[in-house]
C-alpha cells in the first residue's frame, strides 16, 4: 500500500508541479503519453521575450531565399502572444502575423499583408496553411513547439537507439500523437506525429509529422535550446519537407527577456502600423 500511494504522489507531483521540467531519472518511469504531452503543453514561459528571427528557405535545386522579422512573444493573463514583423526583404517586408491563444476560448490568428493593406483574421481551417513559403504551418508557429492536447490521442513509442544511445538518452521519450478526428487531421495538415520529448527540458528535439493520408511528411530538428528569462526558447530548428525536399533553416538572434511589454504590440490592428519601436 505505501509504495502504491509513493507512486501516485510522484506521477501528481510531476504533473501539476512548476518545478517539473526538473525531472530525475527516478520519475522517468512513472510519465505515460498524456503526461509528457501534458508536461510538454505546460512548459514554463514568461512575459516577455523579443529576438530576430532570421529564416533560410532552400529549395530542391538548393537554391536559396533569406528573411528577417522581429518576433514578439508574451505569456501571461492565460494568454500566449506571438507577434512577428517581417523587416527584410523588401518583397515581404511590413508582412505581420499575431497568434492569439486563450486558455479557454478559440485562438484567434492574424495576418496583415502591405498589398491589401488589411488586416484580416485567419480562420481555424488554415492552421494547416503553410506560413509565408515556408515549411511551417500557422498551426506550427502557433503552438511553439506543443501538442495541442484536443487535438490529438498520445501514446509512448520506441525511440529506435540502440543499448548505449538509451543510456545516454535516458531523458528522452518517444510522444506518439494521432489526430483524433478526420477533420482535426485536415485543420491540422497532419495525420500523425512521432516526437522525441526531452523530458528535463519539456521540449521536442525531433518531430516527424505524416500528412493527412499517412504519407511521411517532414522532419522538424530542434538544434538549440536556451534559457531565457527562465523560458525554454528554441534559438535554432530546421523543418523539412520530404516530399518537395524543400527545406526551412530559423535561428535567432539578440533573443532577450523582455519584462514590460506594451500590450498595444498585440493588437491586431497594431500590425498595419510596421514594426514597433521596443524600448527594452
Amino acid at each position: 500500500m505505501r509504495s502504491k500511494f509513493a507512486f501516485l504522489l510522484v506521477f501528481i507531483i510531476v504533473i501539476n508541479s512548476p518545478s517539473s521540467l526538473a525531472v530525475t531519472s527516478t520519475t522517468h518511469e512513472v510519465l505515460d503519453a498524456r503526461a509528457i504531452a501534458q508536461l510538454v503543453a505546460d512548459r514554463p514561459a514568461n512575459e516577455g521575450r523579443v529576438g530576430t528571427m532570421h529564416f533560410r528557405l532552400v529549395n530542391n535545386a538548393n537554391r536559396e531565399r533569406t528573411r528577417e522579422a522581429l518576433m514578439v512573444h508574451s505569456d501571461k493573463n492565460d494568454i500566449e502572444r506571438i507577434a512577428i514583423f517581417f523587416t527584410q526583404p523588401s518583397i515581404i517586408e511590413e508582412t505581420a502575423f499575431l497568434s492569439l491563444n486563450y486558455d479557454e476560448d478559440e485562438d484567434d490568428n492574424w495576418l496583415y499583408l502591405p498589398a491589401t493593406e488589411r488586416v484580416r483574421r485567419l480562420p481555424a481551417s488554415d492552421r494547416g496553411d503553410y506560413f509565408l513559403g515556408t515549411d511551417l504551418t500557422y498551426g506550427d508557429i502557433k503552438d511553439n513547439f506543443k501538442f495541442n492536447m484536443s487535438d490529438w490521442d498520445f501514446a509512448l513509442g520506441d525511440t529506435g537507439d540502440d543499448e548505449s544511445e538509451q543510456a545516454d538518452n535516458s531523458h528522452v521519450r518517444l510522444l506518439v500523437g494521432t489526430a483524433k478526428s478526420p477533420e482535426i487531421s485536415t485543420e491540422l495538415g497532419y495525420a500523425s506525429f512521432k516526437a522525441k520529448i526531452d523530458v528535463t527540458t519539456a521540449f521536442p528535439v525531433w518531430i516527424e509529422y505524416t500528412d493527412v493520408d499517412g504519407e511521411t511528411l517532414k522532419i522538424v530538428e530542434v538544434l538549440d535550446i536556451g534559457l531565457i528569462g527562465g523560458a525554454q526558447t528554441a534559438l535554432h530548428f530546421t523543418a523539412k519537407n520530404l516530399q518537395t525536399g524543400h527545406k526551412t533553416d530559423v535561428h535567432f538572434t539578440g533573443m532577450r527577456h523582455v519584462p514590460n511589454l506594451d500590450e498595444t504590440i498585440f493588437e491586431p490592428d497594431t500590425l498595419a502600423y510596421g514594426v514597433p519601436d521596443l524600448d527594452d
